[in-house]
């Protein structure tokens, strides 16, 4: 074994460039399910016809709470380096861009995918190639 660390952490680091996609995935798609869940524990617990699902909402809303809890602050880190890019992408100034520049790295860098070219053909564009 060559490479050090967790099992989910060399997992997730294998997925560079799908980081981003994957938090918004999982962040959004728990966030419905907790949704749904407490909808069913709230006002339909009660009902003849949903009773038999108790169970199951419960179950459900803690797996979604875990999940939530555990891709949320990763899908927020990597909305932070969009911000960012987008916010630095929308500068006139080229002396601001050459204080900025390094930020854009680091955040193009940390998303992967096709962000960090997108990133270098705006220096180019703007006269600031690395």
């Amino acid at each position: 074994m060559s490479e050090k660390g967790p099992f989910l952490s060399r997992l997730w680091s294998k997925q560079h460039g799908r980081q981003y996609a994957i938090s918004a995935i999982g962040a959004g798609s728990s966030g419905v399910a907790l949704v749904l869940c407490a909808y069913q524990l709230l006002f339909l617990q009660d009902h003849a016809e949903w009773n038999d699902f108790t169970g199951f909402a419960i179950v459900g809303a803690v797996v979604s709470l875990i999940i939530l809890l555990v891709s949320f602050p990763e899908f927020l880190r990597f909305r932070g380096h969009v911000a960012t890019l987008e916010e630095i992408m929308e500068l006139q100034s080229t002396a601001e861009l050459r204080r900025r520049k390094a930020d854009g790295v680091l955040a193009a860098e940390a998303l992967g995918a096709g962000h960090l070219e997108h990133w270098n053909a705006f220096l180019e564009s703007k006269g600031l190639r690395r």
